[in-house]
């Protein structure tokens, strides 16, 4: 039997030349449904048996990747893509109540108001400069637009995080590849997005535990989100140290290192990533 798509003999499930699986097209709509979902978001077995270790076992889906056994996972970047597809989701599903939102520019007259205010209140403030070097004339009317319609503007901004995020990814593995530096980029590229889809499961976990408060009796809901904390917490020293190896001294140092490096990042880079996006698009 040969391949229909480049002519070569087939010898199994798939093309030995060109990949392509040997499945007849024209089958039950049944079957097709199967095979379009396993194609689009690796529903089958790969799932069950990427996620449970993910979430159990950190830094063990990485390290079976990277030692040759890929076949048995889901790959990092549709893991990741996954995970963030549930996080971000649940928030357009399960909307919750928003505190009130302040945009204000920098040295503005309410500036110091607002932030004495938001000091001892629940509110989201966002601080915008009062000039930029470049297009100043386009930023001060989209300023202006950003003061009038702060909570239109707070949900610009938050359609950026996931871009932000995703951006943040290879700027985490340059900084893995700072403490690991015999290893290469692209081991701490696949580290950092199973990293990162753990990150986004556990806060789906929180989030979805937050909305089951209002019936989850206290004595439940309290030690299951302090579970979920401590293990989100204790997560990348165990996964560091699974995948890369070493003491665990000199893990935990690293460890320390990489989240000075991130909140500086993320702060420098991220946030300002976020606002000027949000600035374009609004």
């Amino acid at each position: 039997m040969r391949c229909a798509n480049c002519g070569g003999e087939l010898a199994g499930a798939f093309c030995a030349q060109c990949g392509q699986a040997a499945r007849e097209l024209r089958r039950p709509l049944r079957s097709l449904l199967i095979g379009a979902a396993e194609d689009l978001f690796g529903f089958d077995t790969r799932l069950g048996r990427t996620l449970w270790p993910l979430l159990l076992k950190p830094g063990s889906v990485t390290k079976e990747y990277l030692s040759g056994r890929r076949v048995a996972f889901v790959p990092p970047l549709r893991t990741y893509l996954l995970a963030a597809l549930l996080f971000f989701g649940l928030f357009t599903v399960l909307p919750t109540q928003s505190p009130p939102v302040y945009v204000y520019t920098t040295g503005s007259p309410e500036a110091a108001q607002i932030k004495e205010s938001s000091a001892h209140g629940s509110r989201v403030t966002i601080e915008l400069p009062q000039h930029v070097w470049f297009g100043d004339g386009k930023f001060q009317e989209v300023s202006a637009r950003a003061r009038a319609n702060p909570d239109a503007f707070a949900l610009t901004v938050y359609r950026n995080v996931p871009r932000a995020f995703f951006l943040f990814l290879p700027i985490f593995a340059l900084m893995l590849g700072l403490f690991y530096w015999k290893g290469l980029y692209i081991d701490h590229l696949v580290f950092s997005l199973y990293y990162h889809a753990f990150v986004f499961l556990d806060f789906a976990m929180l989030f979805l535990l937050g909305r089951a408060s209002s019936w989850l009796p206290d004595l439940l809901e309290r030690p299951l989100r302090w579970v979920l904390v401590l293990w989100l917490v204790a997560y990348l020293p165990l996964a560091l140290r699974t995948a890369y190896g070493g003491s665990w001294l000199k893990t935990v140092l690293k460890v320390i290192g990489l989240g000075v490096l991130y909140l500086i990042g993320f702060v420098s880079i991220g946030l300002t990533f976020i606002l000027s996006l949000a600035l374009v698009t609004f």
